[in-house]
C-alpha cells in the first residue's frame, strides 16, 4: 500500500460520487488507445481522455521515479513479480 501512497494513487482509489456502472462496462469494452488518448464510441458519441484530461480527474501527476532494473532497490516493496 505505501506504494500507492508514493504513486498518490491512493486518491484515485478513494474516489467517490455517482457511479453508473453499465456506462463503464460500455465505455471500457468499445475503449482504444490512440496515439497519447484514450478513445471510446458510446452512443454515437466519441468520447477522448487525453493524458491532460485523465490526470486533472485522478489528481496524478506524470512525473516521478521511472522503474527499471537500474533503480528496482531505491523503491521500497516493489515486487518485480
Amino acid at each position: 500500500m505505501s506504494i500507492l501512497k508514493e504513486q498518490k494513487l491512493n486518491r484515485f482509489l478513494e474516489l467517490t460520487g455517482n457511479i453508473y456502472p453499465d456506462l463503464v462496462k460500455v465505455i471500457y469494452s468499445n475503449l482504444n488507445f490512440d496515439g497519447d488518448s484514450l478513445v471510446s464510441h458510446v452512443k454515437g458519441i466519441d468520447m477522448i481522455i487525453t493524458t491532460k484530461v485523465w490526470f486533472v480527474v485522478t489528481g496524478l501527476k506524470s512525473s516521478g521515479l521511472r522503474i527499471n532494473r537500474g533503480n528496482l532497490g531505491v523503491v521500497e516493496d516493489f515486487n518485480k513479480i
